[in-house]
């Protein structure tokens, strides 16, 4: 029988979205479980036009807001909870971020597009799959959710 795995830095990536909340509460649960470290990533992607200095500051607020939500959350943990949050590409900037920071595995959702809707939306999990330095798991989410 095989080692059970345990990780020591766990890398969540989360959004405002509603599947958030589970990706969240799955890493949290991990976290406690292997009493890991835990990173709270948001990744800010900015439009073809958002290119002006006050447009990139005014999303990285917003991206601070949804993080603060967060950090309510992991008050009482006990465990050691990180924010960070980065303008770029998502899927680069989770890898990038999740590499920089040693973490060893990056928990993050999935919305389950098919098909034209997900090449024309592009894949951030299926890039973090394919980019990650360390094990992904993903959260399968509803379609559009």
């Amino acid at each position: 029988m095989g080692a059970i795995v345990s990780f020591k830095k766990i890398f969540v990536a989360v959004d405002g979205s509603a599947q958030a909340s589970v990706v969240f509460e799955q890493a949290v649960e991990l976290a406690t479980k292997d009493l890991a470290n835990l990173m709270v990533f948001h990744g800010v992607e900015l439009g073809a036009r958002m290119n002006y200095p006050s447009q990139i500051e005014a999303k990285t607020e917003e991206g601070q807001d949804v993080l603060q939500g967060y950090r309510e959350k992991t008050k009482d943990l006990g465990i050691s909870v990180e924010f960070n949050c980065r303008v770029g590409n998502p899927g680069s900037t989770i890898c990038d971020a999740a590499k920089q920071w040693g973490a060893d595995l990056i928990v993050l959702g999935r919305r389950g597009y098919k098909g034209i809707t997900e090449v024309l939306l592009g894949s951030v999990s299926n890039h973090v799959v394919r980019n990650a330095h360390c094990s992904v798991l993903i959260i399968q989410g509803d379609v559009g959710g």
